[in-house]
């Protein structure tokens, strides 16, 4: 029988690699020393997709249908399935179902603590019938975007608890970085690599330096990040999806509008909501094809019942759909479509490659200077993520035997062994500040507490501003205290900078109140900054005089949501 293979028991971890589109999990089998994935109904990747039903048992309560069963049946029931609920995680806004006529709202982060529940059990069905593995899923890595936000940290972290994982025993660490964890042992040492994480839902850059070890394994370090919240697969998927509404539209001449659920069109709200998921799947699996063919074919019939079949009937090439430009509106809020229409793949693609530009700059060094691309996430494989990258680095990226879908959550596994035996040997990511963190003072001045490379130990990084700062006029009673990240640092000498400048940006505000009224500069305030390995931030200021005041401000507080 397999156990655990430790000398104290905290339980077993799981690399989770939890996606806008799809969620993958990985285990360290210590019995045979390696990653596994473990399979969901014979596939390694899984819908990340919640349905809900009436419960059979108990009346007015409700079940979920998790991954691809949900999936296959959000075209009968679209209005009780859930997708992409990764993007609304860390916004202040519900999230409305409706099971058999009767309305459900749930926070985005109740929805991920049920999914994330879903999936532990699973593993541990898997880790006691397949590995013969003794304990109990108690902890994970759970991977997050590069660019995440604190708010959005935060709240994956409850999730997780509320799920039934131990809080001392969850863990957030970076997409790139545990992607490549994946791919160490298998480039080149002494290396600086670009991490290109097309996701889902998200765009990260992330730029790293894999240096030599004792005994050969990597020393990894986080040199740069930069990415895009707003853009991801889902993006890319709806240009197919635009492709398909224009035909219907034009076959339709216009009458019936699938996203408008109030217009009398003859065409029930349900069976819009079907279409839609319907033509969303037909697009996603179609842009799958043509990133190994030159032609898909799209076959929805009837693709509509009422008022009259409709059937649809597509042959799409890999030059059409790269060069279709953006033309409806499909569900988006109005800013993110604005951003999207007339916008092509080929277009969208370059914008990542902006990411990717920015990244590079920031960390101080020329695109000839990177040695490897890393590609990861379903989207990267796209044969034009390779020619534009090409373009740029006047070299392929690296050709590995690990899929880029499976990368980040066999890294997060590697992640779960290094912290539950970390005198074990293999690659180690060196955690750091990747960003300059300081606040604004008098003239709209960044004044730098956390120098971008600082390392952060096991237990947090804490570091005060380099002086106090002084009440600015006579009998004031409150200060500003506000955060900004400096994403963009000048390369080489540093000089003086403001926070309106490009890169700046501001994380979060608060107000310091109460402070003991006298002439200008007499008041001492002094903050602190405490940054944990998890990335998240916490700031601290404290009026120095005996009748002082203290505030404690966390940077997810205010934090601007894209």
């Amino acid at each position: 029988m397999g156990i655990l293979g430790l000398e104290f028991e905290q339980g077993i971890y799981l690399g989770v690699d939890f996606g806008t589109t799809n969620t993958v999990v990985s285990v360290y089998d210590y019995d045979h020393d390696r990653i596994q994935t473990i399979p969901v109904e014979g596939q390694w990747v899984m819908p990340t997709v919640v349905q809900f039903e009436p419960d059979m048992e108990e009346e007015g309560k409700l079940s979920a249908i998790f991954g691809i069963e949900a999936k296959e049946g959000a075209v009968i029931y679209p209005e009780s399935t859930v997708m992409s609920v990764k993007r609304l995680l860390g916004r202040d806004q519900s999230i409305h179902v409706m099971v058999d006529g009767i309305g459900y709202d749930f926070k985005p982060e109740d929805i991920v603590a049920q999914f994330l529940t879903y999936v532990k059990e699973l593993a541990m069905t898997w880790l006691h019938e397949e590995l013969a593995i003794t304990g109990e899923v108690s902890g994970c890595v759970l991977t997050v975007p590069a660019n995440s936000t604190d708010r959005q940290k935060h709240r994956m972290l409850q999730a997780a608890v509320n799920a039934g994982f131990i809080e001392e025993h969850v863990f957030l660490r970076l997409e790139p970085a545990a992607a490549a964890i994946s791919y160490a042992k298998d480039a080149v040492k002494d290396c600086r690599v670009l991490v290109y994480d097309f996701g889902g839902g998200t765009f990260d850059a992330c730029l790293l330096q894999m240096s030599s070890m004792s005994g050969d394994e990597p020393d990894i370090s986080i040199l740069s990040t930069y990415g895009d919240n707003r853009l991801g697969g889902d993006d890319l998927d709806h240009l197919m999806m635009d492709m398909i509404y224009d035909t219907f539209l034009t076959m339709t001449d216009y009458k019936i509008d699938l996203f408008d659920l109030k217009k009398d069109d003859g065409v029930s709200a349900k069976q819009k909501k079907m279409a839609v998921l319907r033509m969303a799947q037909a697009a996603n699996q179609a842009k799958e094809r043509l990133s190994s063919t030159f032609s898909a074919k799209i076959v929805l019939a009837p693709f509509l019942q009422e008022p009259e079949i409709v059937n649809i009937q597509l042959d799409i090439s890999r030059d059409a759909y790269y060069s279709h430009c953006r033309k409806h509106r499909m569900g988006e809020d109005e800013a993110i479509f604005e951003e999207l229409v007339g916008k092509s793949l080929i277009d969208l693609v370059k914008r990542t490659m902006v990411c990717v530009d920015k990244c590079v700059l920031s960390s101080g060094i020329r695109h000839e200077e990177v040695d490897e691309i890393f590609l990861v996430g379903g989207s990267s494989s796209l044969p034009e993520v390779r020619r534009q990258i090409e373009e740029i680095f006047n070299h392929s990226p690296h050709q590995s035997g690990i899929s880029p879908a499976l990368s980040i959550s066999q890294g997060a596994a590697y992640y779960c062994h290094r912290i539950m035996a970390p005198s074990g040997t293999g690659p180690q990511v060196q955690e750091l500040a990747i960003h300059p963190l300081g606040l604004e003072i008098s003239g709209r001045r960044f004044l730098e507490i956390i120098e971008a490379g600082t390392p952060i130990p096991e237990e947090g990084l804490r570091i005060g501003a380099p002086e106090p700062l002084l009440t600015g006029y006579d009998d004031i009673s409150k200060m500003s205290i506000v955060i900004y990240e400096d994403t963009m640092p000048p390369v080489g000498n540093k000089h003086l900078r403001f926070v309106y400048e490009e890169g700046m940006k501001r994380l979060a505000g608060t107000t310091l109140e109460g402070i003991p009224l006298g002439p200008k500069g007499k008041e001492e305030v002094q903050v602190t900054f405490n940054l944990s390995r998890d990335n998240l931030l916490t700031v601290t200021a404290k009026a120095l005089s005996d009748e002082g005041v203290s505030t404690e401000l966390k940077v997810d507080a205010l934090y601007g949501l894209s």
